[in-house]
Order: C-alpha cells, then sequence, then structure tokens
C-alpha cells in the first residue's frame, strides 16, 4: 500500500486494475475531499476504473461532502477511463444501518449516469468479486 496522506492508503491490483484505498481514520469534510482528489489522480495515472474503496474506518457521513460527490466529483469521473467506472465502498455493518437517504440518493444518480455504477458491502470478498465481475463492462 502507498499511503497517499497520512490518513489514506492505496495500492494497485494490476491483475484486475482495481485501486484499492482504505482510509486509517475518521476524515474532516476537507481532509475527505483531499483523499478523492489524490485518488483520482492515483486512478487516472493508472488507468484503473475498478476502485475498492475501504471506508469502514473512517465510519463519517457529512451531508455537504456528500452533496460535492455527487455535483462534481462523480461527474469528472464520467470522461477519465473511456468507460464505466464501478466503486465498491466496504462498509461496517454499522455503518451500513446508518447510511441515511441522501447517500441513496447519490447511488441511484451515479447509477442513472450509466458512467459511474457504485455499490455497497460488508465484506471485502464480496466487493472485490462484483468489481472482477464489472471489469469486463
Amino acid at each position: 500500500m502507498k499511503r497517499l496522506t497520512e490518513y489514506l492508503e492505496c495500492a494497485h491490483r494490476p491483475e484486475t486494475g482495481t485501486m484499492v484505498c482504505r482510509w486509517l481514520r475518521e476524515v474532516t469534510p476537507a481532509e475527505m475531499r483531499t483523499s478523492y482528489e489524490y485518488l483520482r489522480v492515483e486512478a487516472q495515472g493508472l488507468g484503473a476504473r475498478l476502485w475498492l474503496l475501504d471506508i469502514r474506518r473512517r465510519n463519517n457521513e457529512d451531508p455537504e461532502t456528500a452533496q460535492w460527490l455527487l455535483d462534481n466529483y462523480m461527474p469528472q469521473l464520467a470522461g477519465l477511463f473511456g468507460g464505466p467506472s464501478f466503486l465498491a465502498y466496504l462498509l461496517s455493518p454499522a455503518h451500513l444501518v446508518r447510511v441515511d437517504d441522501h447517500a441513496m440518493d447519490i447511488l441511484h444518480v451515479a447509477q442513472l449516469q450509466r458512467s459511474v455504477h457504485v455499490a455497497l458491502f460488508i465484506e471485502e470478498g464480496g466487493a472485490n468479486a462484483w468489481l472482477v465481475q464489472q471489469a469486463g463492462k
């Protein structure tokens, strides 16, 4: 794993073309935006359109950052990789229960754009299997 910041580390799995990123602690909204920008730059440099995002330690929901993801970040991803991007979020079971309607709106709109596909998982094996399945799309 390559540490991008003191709170985010990422690795590229070339055999599947997957970028794996893990937040190491809870982050502020500013740190979260910085994390996503670092991730975009790293993934774009590698041509990695499959992402496994482990947010089990991050475990915070910020409505403003969620809106930023929807309005600014995800639309940027649409044209970066020459095809759709697939984001598998790995959450703790407790976090999954707390995911509110706003987060679900983000997932819905992202799916409608057909350029960024998002799925939520509580087990890494399921997230990896979904990403491998998406690799051919």
